[in-house]
């Protein structure tokens, strides 16, 4: 159902589409623009013509170039007389070379533009330049050291160059030329060259990039001056070689940003939230800003083809790609992540989460620098389980076997009879232990995975128009051979000043990814789901996968599916994404200016999926089925808004933001599955030949919702000592009914910089010490996926039919129930932090304190059996987090041949339940204001070592646990009255880390750099949920640790045995304290070695201005107690472990 925009914007949303339309067409020009302005013209000047004789007159020479290459001369006869004679040094030379030297001291150029030369007169100030004189110089820093790579302009004209690796520059320039010399991180000073012959220059650090400038939302601001939660991470601390994703950099670098990985599989998503989840149903992911852009929640996936029940369970849901997959990491300039609300709330309704702002590079003034980035990796599987052979899993089979006959027949240990010496049969023979092959199913279906990774961009511009362009492409060969992924994608970044009043900045991005992947599947603790990485693990190993004819070979388990089944599948997604932003800005007075900002994101999202009759579950009916899904997402959104920002004599600084903007954001998607083709040659090509028409499943919707906002923002400073900032964000959305449709969300903070005040200037400890407090209101809707659900809602549904006139017609359903009540879900944060800077900064950081509360929390509640929906759309209940965070940064030494620094990163986080929904019952042991992810269970006392042991172990003068056995669990009883009941359950953990962290360093002795990247989380409790799996099933594979199962044969064995425990059956919460883990873990992300080339040997090479070589090795060490796979993964659907990977890579300039 299509909803109605805002009533109260009158901007038609028809009229911007189609304007988007034509932008896309601007796009396009704009680019082939870019690209011939700036074409190197190198093969046409490398064109050699052979020449008669060296003496000829210039209209020979014109001639001959035109007849020996493509090119056409054009210039204008009444302005350049070509009736003059030349003589040249030689006959056989390139083009270039050849109208260089003809045209010296005439007082001409030339412009080589595809096929034409262009003769023009020079003018006025290229006559000066050209009677002007050579001015050398160097450039260093307040240190004495050189600046290597500093740009030296000639002020109004093209005319520059860069420092060598000495700082030094040679350049000629005319007679009244001014120099500007500027390089990142200095400020840029301008130079009268006056009379002077050489000049010696000293460039000042820029306190603006030394404080480090944030960026914040429409605008940007000194970190010095900031008072809000913020943390900015530098490209030079984003570096990855082979991240397919942004969020992947991140993960350890900021403080109170917990970054998971979901999944091993190539661009697959990672879990992102700030300072905790506080949304048990709904999103906790941040909200995503590029370049100004906001990147919808919107969950709008190519969803799952395929049928229903365990056969289904093969594939997954949907796409589960990062939405950060299609940005080229070598792309980021810096990542800002707002943290508090007084920071978020200028984001309003979208930013409950946090918000992560993400900033690509741009174009420099200066000289065209081409870069390349290339690196090639290979990926092994970082096996962290070791499974049985063949023989041994027939051996311990046999032992099995035993027990089982022991406990059936009630001999002891299960029993007061004596066990008879023989009666029971083994499994497996000698013969067969002997002869029967033993494969390692793991190996067959996984490989040496390779990573090849190319960027190359440019970066070129004036001091009117820069431009910032990149190519990437990124091929991933998964360590599972049905897994790959492939992107291209592509840049062009312009910033173009039309006048000191008008400003242009163009962001624009396209990215193609494909993907296959169908070995995802699911998993759970309690079912062989068909996930092909349990397959694998749990698939006999002395059964081949295939048998001599080709077939699949059938699992002795039923519920065991045989991995190479998902060789033949194909589960494969497109994604095309466009994004595009043009800025722009006009200065009304020198402290006022104005912004448009225009954002289109689209994407559309492909998946085909055939699945041939060697089906997942061999056992079951074999019959193939295919299909297809589609998705497109379309966000386009119109911002505008003033910025002032004045100094007010030396005391007052005042900066404020006034704006408003529209968002529309749509999408529609479709679904079919299609059985029993009649041949598997055929495919899903041909979807109408299906034998199975009835069982076709099909799904189709289109929706919008729109949100008209205004904001602003101030920030007033005094005496760089004392400020104070507010925001305040009016957001009104389609999703809500005329009375809940408008949400406000203010923020308030202030900061005191004490370093700046009288009585710090004596002492030489404290740098800088900023103590700041605020506190604000953020919004959240992202449960809410779709249109308006104040709206009761209709549509066709599976199942929906009636009869008229004796045929069978499809109906039409109630699909949502309407809710006029619902409104907003807030979050309101209150912050308290300090940022310093100590011992000449050589150590930095920040600390903040929070506490966050989630009021009206959006939820689905479920309506009685006998309505025709199930859930309906409410605000129930209530939840809050504390916590801490610490970052700290360290220059531990700085000379000229070794640097070291290094960085620790901590937080801790507890979430808990303010109110709850009162229409959810909860147990009895759980609290009201209880954790949001609690583990409750009966506590344990070890493994019953005897039946005699069973009857002595009492409490309150009972026999707490009568009817178990030997190699049962012995329960505690909590309360000690004799009985084990609700009252003995206990809470036995949390699943929320008690802290996450990020530690790494870095160091430099002359040209070698090492990087060393760390993260972690301490404090995690989680249930075993692999290791022991099939420790007494004869039928599925199993670890070696079935030497800790007891049995009679092995006493001394403290995993529970195969005999039931009846007193579990009392244990409603259906977990004990047996099977939990600490989930702590300390993973080395990256070990980074880099050799820089020496500056003297590129000086040399005339080819490159810098060079270096790296080796990564990237997930090589894992520190954890945990015995599952793998702990970042444990609960997530594809256990496959990261693998670790090595990588070989080049970054060169140009």
């Amino acid at each position: 159902m299509k909803i109605n925009p805002l009533l109260t914007h009158k901007l038609c949303p028809k009229l911007i589409k189609k304007a988007f339309r034509i932008m896309k067409m601007t796009f396009l020009c704009m680019f082939i623009f870019v690209s011939q302005l700036f074409a190197f013209n190198g093969e046409a000047q490398n064109k050699v013509v052979n020449l008669q004789s060296e003496n000829l007159s210039i209209e020979e020479l014109f001639k001959e170039i035109e007849q020996q290459t493509d090119y056409l001369i054009i210039y204008s006869t009444s302005e350049i007389k070509s009736n003059f004679d030349i003589s040249l040094n030689r006959k056989k030379a390139k083009v270039d070379e050849l109208l260089n030297e003809a045209l010296q001291g005439r007082n001409l150029k030339y412009e080589l533009s595809d096929n034409y030369i262009i003769l023009s007169p020079l003018t006025k100030s290229e006559k000066d330049q050209q009677t002007g004189r050579v001015i050398s110089g160097i450039v260093k820093d307040r240190k004495g050291e050189p600046v290597i790579g500093a740009n030296v302009m000639e002020k109004g004209t093209t005319n520059g160059i860069i420092t060598d690796s000495e700082g030094r520059f040679t350049l000629k320039v005319s007679s009244n030329a001014v120099l500007t010399i500027s390089f990142i991180g200095y400020r840029a000073i301008e130079v009268k060259v006056g009379n002077q012959q050489s000049l010696s220059v000293t460039l000042d650090e820029d306190m603006e990039v030394l404080d480090e400038v944030v960026v914040v939302g429409y605008g940007s601001q000194l970190k010095k001056t900031v008072t809000g939660a913020i943390s900015s991470v530098k490209a030079k601390e984003l570096e990855a070689p082979n991240a397919v994703s942004a969020d992947n950099l991140l993960q350890g670098k900021v403080a109170g940003l917990s970054i998971t990985q979901n999944s091993a599989q190539p661009g697959s998503g990672m879990s992102v939230n700030i300072r905790g989840a506080l949304s048990p149903n709904g999103s906790n992911s941040p909200l995503y800003v590029i370049d100004g852009v906001i990147i919808s929640s919107e969950s709008n996936k190519a969803s799952k083809v395929g049928p229903s029940g365990l056969l289904g369970t093969a594939l997954r849901d949907g796409s589960d790609r990062s939405p950060l997959a299609t940005l080229n990491p070598n792309d980021i300039a810096s990542i800002d992540v707002l943290k508090d609300a007084s920071a978020t709330a200028i984001y309003g309704s979208s930013a409950a989460n946090g918000v992560i702002l993400i900033t690509t590079k741009k174009g420099q003034s200066g000289r065209p620098k081409v870069t390349y980035s290339g690196s090639f990796s290979v990926q092994g599987v970082n096996k962290y389980f070791d499974m049985l052979n063949a023989q041994d899993f027939m051996n311990v089979a046999n032992l099995g076997m035993k027990e089982q006959w022991l406990y059936i027949n009630k001999y002891y240990p299960y029993g007061p009879t004596p066990a008879p010496a023989s009666g029971w049969a083994v499994l497996y023979d000698e013969n067969q232990l002997k002869q029967t092959e033993s494969y390692d199913h793991f190996d067959e279906i996984s490989r040496t995975g390779l990573i090849h990774n190319h960027n190359v961009s440019f970066n070129a511009g004036s001091e009117r128009f820069k431009v910032y362009a990149s190519f990437n492409y990124y091929d991933h060969k998964s360590v599972m051979k049905t897994n790959d992924l492939e992107r291209f994608s592509g840049r062009i970044n312009v910033e173009a000043d039309f006048s000191k009043y008008l400003k242009l900045n163009v962001a624009s991005m396209y990215s193609l990814l494909s993907a296959n992947n169908p070995s995802s599947g699911h998993w759970r603790a309690n079912a062989n789901e068909a996930n092909q990485t349990n397959a694998a693990l749990y698939f006999s190993p002395r059964l081949p996968l295939e048998d001599e004819n080709g077939n699949l070979t059938l699992p002795e388990n039923a519920m065991t599916a045989n991995p190479l089944a998902w060789s033949y599948m194909r589960d494969k997604t497109t994604t095309k994404r466009l994004m595009f932003a043009p800025n722009l800005e006009i200065r009304i007075l020198p402290e006022l200016k104005a912004n448009m900002q225009i954002s289109v994101d689209k994407t559309d999202e492909n998946r085909d999926v055939f699945s041939p009759t060697k089906s997942i579950l061999p056992q079951q009916t074999q019959r193939n089925f295919g299909g297809y899904s589609n998705a497109y997402n379309n966000n386009y959104g119109i911002e505008e808004y003033l910025s002032y920002d004045k100094q007010f004599g030396r005391d007052h600084r005042l900066n404020v933001v006034l704006g408003t903007g529209y968002y529309v954001t749509s999408g529609n998607n479709y679904s079919v599955t299609v059985f029993n083709f009649p041949s598997d040659a055929l495919e899903n090509n041909y979807l109408e030949l299906s034998s199975d028409v009835d069982e076709t499943t099909y799904n189709s919707g289109r929706w919008e919702r729109n949100k008209l906002s205004y904001f602003g923002r101030f920030n007033y400073t005094f005496k760089d000592r004392y400020t104070i900032g507010g925001t305040l964000r009016n957001d009104g959305s389609s999703v809500f009914a005329a009375n809940h449709k408008w949400g406000w969300f203010p923020g308030v903070s202030a900061a005191w910089t004490v370093s700046e005040e009288n009585f710090m200037k004596q002492q030489k400890v404290v740098d800088f010490l900023k103590v700041r407090a605020g506190i604000g209101t953020s919004g959240n809707e992202s449960i809410l996926t779709g249109g308006n659900y104040s709206l009761t809602t209709y549509g066709m549904a599976t199942g929906a039919f009636y009869y008229y006139n004796g045929l069978l017609h499809k109906g039409i359903v109630q699909k949502q129930k309407g809710n006029k009540d619902l409104k907003w879900e807030t979050d309101v944060t209150v912050n308290a932090g300090l940022d310093f800077g100590l011992f000449n900064d050589r150590l930095s950081g920040s600390f903040d304190y929070y506490v966050r509360t989630a009021k009206d929390l959006l939820d689905f509640t479920s309506l009685p059996a006998t309505d025709m929906v199930a859930t309906l759309a409410k605000n129930i209940g209530s939840t809050r987090s504390t916590g801490f965070e610490i970052g700290l940064k360290g220059v531990i030494m700085e000379k000229k041949n070794f640097d070291w620094t290094a960085y620790l990163n901590m937080s801790h986080n507890h979430s808990y339940w303010v109110e709850r929904n009162p229409e959810v019952d909860i147990a009895p042991w759980i609290k009201e204001k209880d954790d949001l992810s609690p583990i409750y269970g009966w506590k344990t006392n070890g493994i019953f070592q005897s039946p005699e042991e069973v009857q002595q172990y009492t409490s309150n003068g009972k026999v707490l646990q009568p009817d178990s056995y030997a190699g049962n669990k012995k329960f505690v009883d909590i309360n000690g009255d004799g009985v084990l009941n609700d009252d003995d359950i206990v809470k036995l953990g949390n699943n929320e880390p008690k802290m996450h962290f990020g530690l790494g360093t870095s160091f430099r002795i002359k040209n070698v750099m090492v990087d060393l990247d760390t993260y972690g989380v301490l404090g995690r409790k989680t249930y075993d949920q692999w290791i022991h799996r099939g420790l007494c099933d004869s039928k599925i594979n199993t670890s070696y640790r079935y030497k800790e199962v007891w049995t009679s044969f092995n006493t001394s064995g403290w995993w529970p045995g195969i005999a039931p425990n009846a007193a579990a059956n009392s244990n409603k919460s259906g977990t004990d304290d047996f099977s939990l883990q600490n989930t702590h873990y300390w993973r080395f992300k990256n070990i980074k070695v880099t050799y820089l080339l020496p500056k003297d040997w590129m000086k040399k090479s005339k080819i490159a201005s810098n060079a270096s070589v790296y080796l990564d090795l990237q997930n090589t060490l894992l520190l954890t107690n945990y015995e599952g796979l793998d702990p970042e993964m444990e609960q997530n659907a594809s256990p496959l472990p990261i693998p670790f990977t090595v990588v070989l890579g080049v970054d060169i300039t140009f």
